[in-house]
């Protein structure tokens, strides 16, 4: 688990790179080259949808383990409210001086709601609603809604604001866009954490042939769809669906192939301390494309996205592999815990 969140931080940064990196304001500057359009396609094929799924089924399994691990019952419940209401907190704080793309802080929400399904016997069916339902809402935000919505006015705060100025933008959108997520996506995230829910008892015990079925049927869903949503990136109307097949592609292909692959081994010791890396993430990236930075945005092709990731994530390994041979935990995680535990 810990080396399959590592790759979702690879995955994860990539999209988020699309945010920092101001790719509307890429192909304003730069007349949308070829380059821009197909590194558009490559990263709504590849990533978009995809790794936000994964982190958020293993969030869901993850409050499964614990709630166990505590005991289960109300102590325990109110234990995983109040570490949903830090994580809530630190999304604030993160969306409005690092990243206005946050989600954490949907995720808190989402996953206060979805704690009532903690101890009940979670039912294919349940998780299946949840997912069309959020399928369909953005579906129909997508196609019926995306004309009406003004273009962001913020390009140039981003490419020349002070950290102060950006910060103020990036607050009323964290407000605009904590909320709105939450209503956008939340039935699709509660249909991911239920999976997670229901994977927490059978993850150990998935056999080779079940999981070379899960890459087969994913692929068999996850590529036309995922060619249809590469061919509009800028709706993806069926990107929750395209994400769910490839995601557990993914999932069940990593499972598979990890053990006889060393680097991919080492992408747990990012795993391990997901929350610190994932911060790391918004602040180098902040610093490298905005204004009070180094400036960056409006710069870079979408198609590079996916090796900043992969080169980002690879130094986070090597930090990650310091820190934790002097502590057991990153210094976010540890902060989680002792509010969470209160000691």
């Amino acid at each position: 688990m810990d080396a399959l969140r590592g790759l979702a931080l690879v995955g994860i940064l990539a999209v988020n790179l699309a945010h920092f990196a101001g790719v509307g304001m890429y192909g304003v500057l730069h007349g949308s080259p070829p380059d821009y359009t197909l590194g558009r396609a490559v990263l709504a094929f590849f990533f978009s949808g995809k790794f936000y799924t994964i982190f958020a089924i293993l969030f869901g399994l993850g409050l499964a383990l614990q709630y166990r691990r505590l005991g289960e019952g109300p102590a325990a419940l109110a234990r995983l409210r109040r570490r949903l209401g830090w994580l809530l907190g630190l999304g604030a704080l993160h969306g409005v001086f690092l990243f206005e793309g946050d989600i954490l802080g949907t995720y808190a929400l989402v996953g206060l709601f979805a704690l009532r399904y903690l101890g009940r016997a979670v039912q294919p069916g349940q998780i299946a609603r949840f997912l069309l339902v959020g399928y369909a809402l953005w579906w129909g935000f997508s196609t019926l809604l995306h004309e009406k919505i003004p273009p962001p006015g913020h390009l140039e705060v981003y490419l020349q604001g002070s950290f102060w100025e950006v910060s103020r933008v990036r607050l009323e959108t964290w407000l605009f866009n904590t909320p709105l997520a939450s209503l956008l996506f939340g039935a699709e995230l509660v249909g991911l954490f239920l999976l997670g829910f229901y994977l927490a008892p059978r993850w150990q015990t998935l056999g080779p042939r079940t999981l070379w079925g899960v890459v087969g049927l994913g692929l068999l869903v996850g590529l036309p769809v995922n060619l249809y949503n590469a061919a509009l990136p800028d709706l993806q109307p069926l990107r929750g669906l395209g994400g769910l097949a490839f995601a557990l592609a993914y999932m069940a292909l990593f499972r598979l192939l990890w053990p006889r692959l060393g680097f991919m081994q080492t992408l747990a010791l990012a795993g391990r301390m997901p929350l610190s890396n994932y911060l790391l993430q918004s602040l180098a990236m902040s610093l490298l494309f905005y204004g009070y930075g180094l400036g960056l945005y409006g710069q870079v092709s979408p198609l590079g996205f996916p090796f900043i990731a992969l080169g980002f994530v690879a130094l986070q390994v090597g930090l990650s592999r310091a820190w934790l041979a002097r502590f057991a935990q990153g210094p976010l995680e540890w902060l989680w815990r002792r509010f969470t535990y209160r000691s």
